[in-house]
């Protein structure tokens, strides 16, 4: 028995020693064999089906670019095909080629892109077995493809329609009302340019030898910010509060203007517990975002400056949140009393100035439920109104003024030499403006529950005309 226990442990070490001597063996040759390839591409590794093996990167390179010259030296012309529109380009243009250092750098990765040597290990075994072949890498200048297609695109291109919604008085299971869709929202469309950046990189990893190639423009669906189901999807129901006020007599920079600030706020979507802030819905208020020159009160003058007008729309949609009986966070008036704030039988005090970043006007929503704001402008009859649909959660407002406080006559006219107009020339930029002390108080009520009790201050100062003098002698 003992001689039997006695060959038992010689045979366990003498499969010790070998197992031991072969795992010696193996990493010695594994370390051997990663050493001659420290620089090199591994045995089997493929581009496209050409082998690369034992080469270096810039080797490979120079290989792989031997082998594309078919493509590289041809330019071919690249067709851009839909029904509205069509436009070509050459593969000279987009900068479109095989990017042979990339496909070498890629190859060369192969058994070298983890931390781990048993899976280098098992990509080297890979490689070997023939199982490794990497697609060509394709150069595509998508700036060069975007500059193309911004010139059809407009032909293409559909913006979406966003839903407008009006309160249908005695509607609804209730007979209290509801909001409707009259004008209902529609999908736009648009180029998907990256879906047809990956088709052209993907057809020209085939290298092409034809002289022209179409692809069919891709377009993906843009959905309207504002649905027709909005309204029912998010419990919007009722009619909380509207402003309106007027433009009479605005040049037509500040119409357009109103317009499109208008048009950055319209819609806008206010959950519950969110304070809404006026400047971020606007964005930056500037020429090189559309804006146009209008007057605007800026550095104690009224100039024309991008955006003037802007504080119209802020004007009414506060107006509005007055009336929805909404907490009002932050709010400034007007430097002065500005006369388009008062056309339709307005007293001071109801107006809110922005200008991004400050001063900003915001109010927050504390019904809730989700808020829907809703712009209508009346270019005919220059009205521009605000509507904010919700839940109504009972609460009633009552506003009692503006009254008018105090006024104080305007200081005398200020006369600046001004010489771009000749001798004796008089040529007015500002308008005088009484000054005004205002305030209106307003009380929201829900229930027996007393939710808002405020008194509202605005202090108009008084304004004086400016005159520019002529200087100019010859």
């Amino acid at each position: 028995m003992q001689r039997f226990s006695h060959q038992i442990k010689l045979a366990v070490y003498f499969l010790s020693g070998a197992l031991a001597t072969i795992i010696v063996l193996v990493s010695l040759t594994y370390l051997a064999f990663s050493f001659y390839f420290q620089d090199k591409i591994y045995p089997g590794v493929q581009v496209n089906g050409h082998l690369l093996s034992s080469l270096t990167t810039d080797q490979a390179s120079k290989y792989l670019s031997l082998q594309t010259n078919q493509l590289t030296g041809l330019p071919t012309n690249l067709v851009f095909s839909h029904p509205s529109a069509t436009i070509s380009a050459s593969s000279t243009d987009l900068k479109l080629y095989p990017d042979v250092n990339l496909m070498a750098k890629h190859a060369f990765s192969i058994g070298r892109q983890t931390p781990n040597p048993y899976h280098n290990f098992l990509q080297i075994l890979a490689a070997w077995q023939g199982k490794i072949n990497l697609p060509l890498d394709i150069n595509l200048d998508f700036q060069a493809l975007n500059s193309t297609l911004d010139k059809i695109s407009p032909e293409i291109n559909i913006p979406p329609v966003d839903a407008v919604f009006q309160f249908q008085a005695g509607a609804g299971a209730d007979g209290r009302g509801r909001v409707i869709a009259f004008t209902p929202s529609r999908n736009g469309r648009e180029i998907d340019r990256p879906l047809l950046g990956d088709q052209i990189v993907s057809r020209f990893k085939l290298l092409p030898t034809n002289n022209s190639i179409t692809f069919a423009i891709p377009i993906k669906v843009i959905a309207p910010s504002v649905k027709s189901s909005t309204a029912d999807e998010l419990g919007i129901k009722n009619l909380l509060g509207r402003g309106e006020s007027f433009f009479y007599d605005s040049i037509p920079g500040r119409i357009y203007n109103i317009g499109l600030g208008t048009q950055k706020v319209n819609g806008s979507l206010i959950a519950p517990g969110e304070t809404f802030s006026f400047d971020n819905a606007i964005g930056t208020i500037s020429a090189l975002f559309g804006f146009q020159k209008a007057y605007a009160i800026k550095e104690g003058k009224t100039v024309l400056d991008d955006g003037g007008g802007v504080c119209q729309v802020s004007t009414t949609l506060y107006r509005a949140a007055l009336n929805a009986g909404l907490p009002i966070i932050e709010r400034s008036a007007h430097t002065y009393r500005v006369g388009f704030y008062e056309q339709g039988g307005f007293l001071p005090g109801m107006d809110a100035t922005v200008y991004p970043p400050s001063p900003d006007f915001k109010f927050k929503n504390d019904t809730g439920g989700y808020l829907l704001l809703q712009a209508l402008t009346d270019y005919d009859h220059a009205k521009l109104t605000f509507e904010i649909f919700g839940t109504s959660d009972g609460r009633k407002t009552e506003i009692n003024g503006p009254y008018i406080l105090s006024t104080s006559p305007p200081p005398d006219p200020i006369y600046e030499d001004d010489v771009s107009l000749p001798v004796g020339q008089i040529k007015q930029v500002d308008t005088a403006h009484y000054g005004a002390k205002v305030y209106f108080q307003r009380t929201v009520i829900r229930g027996d529950q007393l939710l808002i009790r405020e008194i509202v201050n605005s202090d108009y100062i008084p304004w004086p005309a400016r005159f520019l003098k002529g200087t100019k002698t010859n």
